[in-house]
């Protein structure tokens, strides 16, 4: 079994794209297939309000072809109900972390929104599976993107929104890869990879740069990165400017050039080995525990944001 976890904190992603892609990638049969949405406008005593969030749930999952499991990210103070913070803020780690609590099976890979998948991409994903590597999927940003039914009907290119990684490596073929390539649409490696190094980098959240982290990591672990040209996504870049973004800041830090290099720096140098969470364990146990059917933690901690000390209910 893999599971395929699909990531929103958008009110209209564009799932169906996703769904009806996936769909015609598996041919109907989900056998061995774990699907798992973690979508920000899931969760309870969201200001969305109720009977969006009960009408979100059944529309996904009468879109999906399949049984989905449909859950919001984790409790955490950056943004949602338990959010220390006065605004949402930008959470990626958070909610792959949650991705992986619900992961069964040897391998998880996560699917960012509006999005969908080109033919051939499950195919170069299983090759992927197949040789244990972490697969870097490819990814491009298009204008006028309208997919009928999993199929993409018109597409224009965008030369911004191009992975840059296509042309630096400049064959269809996998390519050996180092940590800091992982990154773009869809992202795969072997569960048990992923908690070996405790999952992305909590500390992350409110400025990313949790998905190279994330790689480096797992190469200093000896894990084989590829970049996998065949796992390409296109996605739709008007629709990144349809709402307002979560607040997303990269602060100054003291002695680096600023805070996401201060990161970098400590995983470079190996001082960073696993990715931090404040759940009160370790994702192996956390994750043993919510697929034993127990509810996630309340997060109240860290009160105040490790870059410069400010406290959260100020941001």
């Amino acid at each position: 079994m893999i599971t395929i976890a699909y990531m929103t904190n958008r009110k209209n992603p564009r799932i169906r794209w996703f769904f009806d892609s996936l769909h015609r990638e598996c041919g109907d049969d989900y056998s061995g297939i774990k699907l798992v949405v973690v979508d920000f406008y899931a969760q309870k005593g969201h200001k969305w309000g109720t009977t969006q969030i009960v009408n979100r749930k059944a529309e996904f999952k009468k879109m999906a072809h399949c049984d989905i499991v449909h859950v919001p990210p984790k409790p955490t103070v950056w943004q949602g109900p338990h959010r220390l913070t006065n605004q949402d803020w930008f959470a990626a780690s958070n909610a792959r972390n949650t991705a992986l609590c619900y992961a069964e099976g040897e391998y998880l890979v996560c699917v960012d929104d509006l999005s969908v998948l080109l033919p051939g991409w499950l195919n170069w994903l299983n090759f992927a599976i197949e040789r244990k590597w972490i697969a870097c999927g490819a990814y491009k940003k298009m204008l006028n993107l309208d997919v009928r039914v999993g199929e993409i009907t018109n597409a224009e290119e965008y030369p911004e929104g191009v992975d840059s990684r296509l042309s630096h490596f400049n064959n269809k073929a996998p390519t050996r890869v180092t940590g800091n390539s992982a990154f773009g649409c869809s992202f795969g490696a072997p569960i048990e990879a992923l908690l070996k190094i405790n999952g992305w980098d909590e500390d992350n959240d409110s400025m990313a740069g949790e998905d190279y982290c994330c790689g480096m990591m797992l190469e200093q672990q000896g894990y084989m990165l590829y970049y996998v040209p065949g796992m390409m996504t296109y996605e739709s870049e008007e629709a990144h400017h349809e709402e307002t973004p979560f607040k997303r800041v990269i602060k100054p830090y003291q002695g680096s050039l600023d805070a996401s290099h201060r990161m970098l720096n400590w995983v470079k140098e190996g001082r960073r080995p696993k990715g931090h969470n404040y759940d009160g364990c370790d994702l192996r146990e956390l994750r043993e525990r919510i697929l034993a059917g127990e509810d996630f933690p309340v997060t109240q901690v860290p009160e105040h944001d490790w870059r410069d000390g400010q406290p959260l209910s100020e941001m």
